[in-house]
């Protein structure tokens, strides 16, 4: 009954917001960031089964459909916007479906992490194509966002306590508060690490040097709480990133530099580093674990070339092959579950999105942020478990999207009104998709 009342009030919500799609689109990124998966019962009532999905996806589900009926032109302009990138991904999400309804595998992750991020992407773009704000509301709220899971991450460390969700937390294997690393809001120590590190290099963007502090040493913070050693070296890069390329006259990267540089010899002297101190000493064996996940991948790797055996299969698969952990890498994990010819696939649109929008100028920090969760996510098991990596970075690919498209516009229409002609034209192939797109919406 309670899923029926959150479902219904998805839908309620997916159609009051339809001309609002700024208000849908955040709803979903908070949801993601507030509530974690084990917090998801509490708002569903679903612990577990079928129909277990994060509550987020249920509302990326209700403004889909919302938005196919009331607004399909914008919805079709965003395919033929990308028409290659979406023929790619339907690939992949038609394959991995297949796979796992035959294998019988995890669809709730298969949904939670592949189709609802991708369709999110979709509805990013359609909102985004006409509404050049959304790209600046969406990065500020992201911002803000990791601000308060920062907040949380250091609080749980100063008081040793979960804070939120601390029953849901406590039945998950992995958790134990006398480690000391701690997650915010978030669903684990490493999506803490990650989140932050790709949301840190959108702090080049902020004008005022004392508020890009602020947001760098909180940031800083959280994924020292993490004891993520990845994640502590990523950030360190990041943060210097953040610092040259931001907006802040010369003048002022200098004080700024020297109390960030303040800032993380009092981090390192506190108590709070002891524990990755440790666990730089002694990594409990987590590298040898990566090594031999990779070798034994590596010596099967023909079995799944084109199809895999259903979403999650490659834990079941890794504990066969007499590992003791995971195969620690999302790729790995996805060649597995769904093939490595998909994985391939996916994770290469991935990169050319990154590619093809690099020198975005309309929001510094954006493509390294975004290049961040796509190395980290290589890792460990990010995208093969439940948590915000896969809306998180499907998000930032969007915003990816359309800062390259803000940038590029106005060097087209500059360069179109110099010979004469007119601003950007669309290629042949995506022209003649969009006009039968339109056609069939006015039907």
């Amino acid at each position: 009954m309670q899923l029926v009342a959150w479902i219904v009030l998805c839908v309620v919500v997916a159609v009051l917001t339809r001309n609002r799609p700024r208000l849908y689109l955040s709803a979903v990124v908070l949801a993601w960031f507030a509530v974690p998966v084990v917090g998801s019962r509490l708002v569903t009532g679903e612990v577990g089964g079928p129909l277990s999905f994060h509550p987020a996806t249920w509302l990326i589900a209700a403004s889909a459909g919302v938005q196919l009926l009331h607004n399909p032109r914008a919805m079709a302009a965003a395919v033929a916007h990308k028409v290659h990138v979406f023929l790619a991904l339907a690939l992949v999400a038609g394959a991995a479906v297949t796979v796992t309804v035959i294998h019988r595998g995890s669809f709730v992750v298969l949904v939670d992490q592949l189709l609802a991020p991708v369709i999110f992407f979709l509805l990013i773009l359609a909102a985004g194509l006409p509404d050049s704000g959304l790209l600046a509301m969406l990065k500020n709220l992201l911002v803000a966002l990791g601000t308060a899971v920062s907040i949380v991450a250091l609080a749980q460390t100063l008081m040793g306590q979960v804070i939120f969700y601390e029953s849901g937390f406590l039945t998950q294997y992995w958790f134990d508060p006398e480690d000391n690393r701690w997650m915010g809001t978030i669903d684990q120590p490493l999506a803490l690490s990650l989140a932050l590190c790709m949301i840190a290099p959108l702090a080049a963007g902020l004008r005022r040097p004392v508020l890009q502090l602020a947001m760098l040493v909180l940031f800083g913070a959280g994924v020292l709480a993490s004891q993520s050693r990845l994640g502590i070296v990523a950030y360190a890069l990041v943060a210097v990133f953040a610092v040259l390329r931001s907006r802040i006259p010369w003048q002022g990267k200098v004080p700024l530099t020297a109390l960030l540089a303040a800032a993380a010899w009092f981090a390192a002297s506190s108590t709070v580093s002891a524990g990755v101190a440790q666990r730089f000493a002694d990594d409990t064996g987590s590298t040898a674990a990566r090594a031999d996940a990779l070798e034994f991948f590596l010596s099967r790797w023909q079995d799944f070339m084109v199809a895999g055996e259903g979403m999650s299969a490659s834990y079941r698969v890794s504990a066969a092959g007499g590992l003791i952990t995971s195969l620690e890498s999302s790729f790995l994990m996805y060649a597995v579950d769904i093939g490595v010819v998909f994985a391939l696939l996916y994770f290469g649109v991935m990169a050319v999105l990154i590619a093809r929008n690099w020198r975005q100028r309309a929001c510094p920090g954006l493509a390294l942020g975004t290049l961040m969760g796509l190395v980290i996510v290589q890792t460990y098991s990010a995208l093969a478990t439940r948590s915000v990596a896969g809306i998180l970075i499907w998000t930032m690919l969007a915003l990816l999207v359309l800062a390259g498209r803000q940038t590029s516009v106005p060097d087209e229409a500059a360069a179109g009104a110099s010979s004469g002609r007119a601003g950007p034209a669309l290629r042949p192939v995506e022209a003649q998709l969009a006009a039968a797109m339109r056609a069939a919406a006015v039907r």
